[in-house]
């Protein structure tokens, strides 16, 4: 062991200090006195170790790099070393360099249940979710008490569109961790994916109660009591959503579509409103709306809307077919004839039934 002190024990002191400051999350203060236990002893593998793990919990990525090559440089065996530096490059976002050294980890390890977890995650990351699931696998298999390695998994069988696979490993994960919040979202919209309504509800309930403005889980709720015709429900929940968020364009449409369901037609305007005010190009949207106001009998409106739709797109056949319905309501028949025919000579079929009672 090569010294930088008349005091061989020196480096040992500032180690064990160094350990106290990062047992006390100072990992600031812990580089300070590993760097001090290294300069007494350049040769301290478990100083540049350790030191690595201290910068890379205040984020200095590139220090902890480098000691963790200084520790391979040193011991080439040894493992963690390898690990945590795949670990350091995965949040640098160097992934393909990541995998390549956690694979150097299980090659000299191959019971670190940590690097098949890690390299599994960059699979995900990869989309390669073949490869990932059965890092996953390794993973649980030598550890099956890891909740995020079962969540993982869920995700892969999720992206490969095999939901009861999805849904029982993310069980598995609130089995090991109860109320794991990613697992419970991830659930409850794997239960939406596979129209189990019923479930996805209750699953996004418990995690609103962790997570009350959650707006993403807000919409899903709802938009899951809008498939089983909960539409007071549904509308409640996505005006809460927009409360949070006025922009979120899912939550905005599907209560503008409950609310008319509903017979709310004014409100049905007001949201659509909202939606143009975040989405004004889309003459779907201006449709609509213009609908509403044929319910609720504001004829001029409606053709106003209307009118905007087949400004935004010219062959719009729905949107001259609803103006040629305004302008009859508005007894303006020669206006609403022709509109019941462009929207004929467009394609939409309803309009061909109505020709002969407005052009007569």
């Amino acid at each position: 062991m090569s010294q930088n002190s008349d005091n061989p024990n020196e480096a040992y002191e500032f180690f064990n200090e160094a350990i106290g400051h990062f047992k006390a999350k100072d990992y600031r203060k812990a580089v300070v006195y590993y760097s001090k236990a290294i300069n007494v002893n350049p040769e301290y593998t478990k100083a540049y170790y350790n030191r690595g793990s201290a910068k890379l919990n205040v984020k200095d990525y590139e220090g902890a790099i480098r000691d963790f090559d200084k520790v391979i440089e040193l011991d080439g065996e040894f493992a963690k070393a390898y690990l945590y530096k795949g670990y350091t490059q995965m949040q640098l976002k160097d992934y393909k360099d990541a995998s390549k050294t956690l694979t150097k980890a299980i090659s000299i390890d191959p019971s670190l249940t940590k690097a098949y977890l890690n390299r599994g995650t960059v699979q995900l990351k990869f989309k390669n979710y073949e490869l990932a699931i059965d890092d996953f696998s390794k993973a649980i298999n030598l550890n099956p008490n890891q909740a995020s390695a079962y969540y993982n998994r869920g995700l892969c069988y999720q992206k490969l569109e095999n939901k009861s696979s999805a849904i029982e490993d993310f069980t598995y994960s609130l089995d090991t961790k109860p109320g794991y919040g990613p697992a419970l979202r991830a659930r409850g919209k794997a239960f939406l994916s596979a129209e189990n309504y019923e479930e996805a509800i209750s699953d996004f309930t418990a995690s609103l109660r962790k997570r009350p403005n959650d707006v993403s889980m807000l919409y899903y709720r709802g938009y899951a009591k809008l498939k089983i015709e909960d539409l007071a429900g549904a509308n409640t929940d996505f005006g809460m959503a927009i409360q949070i968020d006025p922009t979120h364009e899912n939550s905005l449409k599907n209560k503008a579509i409950t609310s008319f369901k509903l017979g709310k037609f004014e409100e049905a305007a007001k949201d659509y409103t909202n939606l143009i005010r975040v989405d004004s190009k889309n003459p779907d949207i201006w449709v609509n709306r213009g609908i509403t106001y044929l319910k609720s009998e504001a004829y001029e409106n409606a053709l106003d809307d209307f009118s905007q739709a087949i400004k935004l797109k010219d062959d719009f056949a729905e949107a001259y077919f609803n103006r040629a319905n305004a302008y009859s309501k508005l007894n303006k028949n020669e206006k609403a004839c022709k509109d019941m025919k462009n929207s004929a000579k467009y394609g939409y079929q309803p309009a061909y039934g109505h020709i002969s009672s407005l052009c007569n």
